[in-house]
């Protein structure tokens, strides 16, 4: 089996019918389904009875979606998985069509970009993903694992999800696995999914914790780093861009190099960190 798609659910009867439907209605079929529903009580569970496409499911609880996602992942027999939660879905029939040819490649992660979309607020954006993963695209932001491809073997050879987490498991792993291991990634210039952005990591009073959870992995694994993570991210402000601008032209650049030669005339004396 090429690929697993794995669905992680609670209560969410909803939210399971689309990604069910979409699903369903992939015109390229040669994949596995598993879910894992954590003892929901609104017919979620009546409902996964009733999907013949399911080659696995449970029903229980559990501790968390990280405990979740690896449970789906233990049971899986797919060369990769993806992650299509309840009530995200795929982009349209055609996605695994499309990408089909590229589960051949043993490439560790393969990923594309994701329409973010939450209904009661009527928000629909296109995130486009960069075709390069670098640690400060990272620092920055990240992947979704809706719109990711990830090889199984790389939860067995380095780390399942951590499951003490409970927003930013999947930000770890794809952070650590590519900047640490230099885990090879393709990125498949497709939209993979829609995302719903409604969900528990997009909640503004999770914020704490999703800063929390991203702090500790940096602390633990890239605290040399993030001085200088700061500094780029700080030179990828629109008002950085726009002085890169001026440097194109001499006589510009020379008028501004004069402007703020004055500016620092009437300021303490710069000196860069390694001097203090």
């Amino acid at each position: 089996m090429k690929l697993t798609i794995i669905t992680i659910n609670y209560n969410n009867k909803e939210g399971l019918v689309k990604t069910f439907d979409s699903v369903r209605v992939q015109t390229w079929k040669d994949f596995e389904f598993i879910v894992i529903d954590g003892g929901s009580t609104d017919g979620c569970k009546e409902l996964i009875e009733q999907n013949h496409q399911i080659n696995y499911w449970v029903s229980e609880k559990d501790s968390g979606v990280y405990n979740a996602m690896n449970k789906g992942i233990r049971k899986a027999t797919g060369d990769y998985v993806i992650f299509m939660n309840s009530g995200d879905f795929f982009y349209d029939e055609f996605v695994l069509e499309k990408v089909k040819n590229q589960f051949d490649s043993g490439i560790g992660i393969l990923y594309g970009d994701s329409v973010f979309f939450n209904e009661d607020k009527g928000y629909r954006k296109v995130i486009k993903s960069p075709n390069n993963l670098t640690f400060g695209f990272f620092y920055d932001g990240g992947l979704n694992h809706q719109a990711a491809f990830i090889k199984r073997s790389l939860f067995s050879d380095y780390f399942f999800y951590n499951e003490n987490y409970k927003i930013c498991a999947d930000w770890e792993f794809f952070i650590i696995l590519i900047s640490i291991y230099n885990v090879s990634h393709k990125y498949l210039n497709e939209i993979i999914c829609y995302y719903d952005f409604s969900g528990i990591s997009a909640k503004s009073e999770n914020l704490p914790v999703y800063n929390q959870e991203r702090e500790k992995t940096l602390n633990k694994y890239f605290s040399a780093f993030k001085e200088d993570a700061k500094l780029t991210q700080e030179m990828r402000a629109k008002r950085m861009k726009q002085v890169l601008h001026i440097k194109k032209y001499p006589v510009a650049w020379r008028i501004f190099k004069w402007m703020i030669s004055l500016f620092l005339l009437f300021l303490p004396k710069y000196q860069n960190d390694f001097r203090k």
